[in-house]
């Protein structure tokens, strides 16, 4: 009888150090770590006015989960419609309740915005470029230096140099503005009172009518 308690209480006495080892281990391995979020891409993250939205994307990883990516959940207030600074936000949370947020910037901006250099002009009236008639500079060969749009969020400068067709300065640097610019819609901005027609080319190229229409200029973007 004395050996089947003995028996028993050693039996009760391994199941309790077991049961208190256990313990011990979860509580050893309990998780208050957050995870941590890792944005993809620009932060800013720079759009023009009207583009089509692009999400970057971001990684979450977790010391106990691993990754965790497929479970960032994303909300933003970015409207691409108006000019502003937005924001994305990323919030993940693990399988302790550990919970993390990341922000994204992005800046919506016109596309108009930059400086711009003259690369080319095309005369568009009747016949040949007029004898006389003198031009914007942008050829290496030219006197004068390339002609510039600079604008800003807010003014817009304009850089002249003219130059004859043998690349001959005309005038030397004249300075226009800053004047105030208004987006009217339909690539068109409203400038010291009057409208510059814009035509946006790939390869950060635009271009802009001169002359009374006789010319077309064709700028990029530095």
């Amino acid at each position: 009888m004395k050996k089947i308690l003995y028996v028993f209480l050693g039996l009760s006495f391994a199941f309790s150090c077991s049961s208190n080892s256990e313990d011990e281990s979860e509580e050893t391995i309990q998780d208050s770590e957050p995870p941590i979020i890792t944005l993809l891409g620009e932060n800013p993250q720079v759009m023009f006015l009207d583009d089509v939205y692009q999400e970057l994307g971001a990684i979450a990883t977790d010391n106990i989960d691993g990754n965790i990516t497929n479970s960032i959940t994303i909300s933003s207030n970015v409207n691409v419609s108006e000019t502003g600074s937005y924001n994305v936000i990323y919030n993940v949370v693990d399988s302790s309740n550990n919970s993390s947020i990341a922000t994204r910037a992005v800046n919506i901006t016109d596309p108009i915005i930059g400086t711009w250099t003259l690369i080319s002009e095309e005369w568009l009236g009747a016949g040949s470029w007029p004898v006389g008639q003198v031009r914007g500079c942008f050829l290496s060969s030219d006197e004068g230096s390339p002609d510039q749009f600079i604008f800003t969020e807010t003014s817009v400068t304009k850089n002249v140099w003219e130059c004859f067709q043998d690349g001959t300065l005309a005038e030397d640097l004249v300075v226009y503005g800053p004047f105030p610019w208004t987006n009217i819609g339909s690539n068109s901005y409203f400038v010291d009172g009057g409208t510059l027609e814009v035509t946006f080319l790939e390869d950060n190229q635009i271009q802009t009518p001169f002359d009374d229409d006789n010319i077309v200029q064709t700028w990029i973007r530095n």
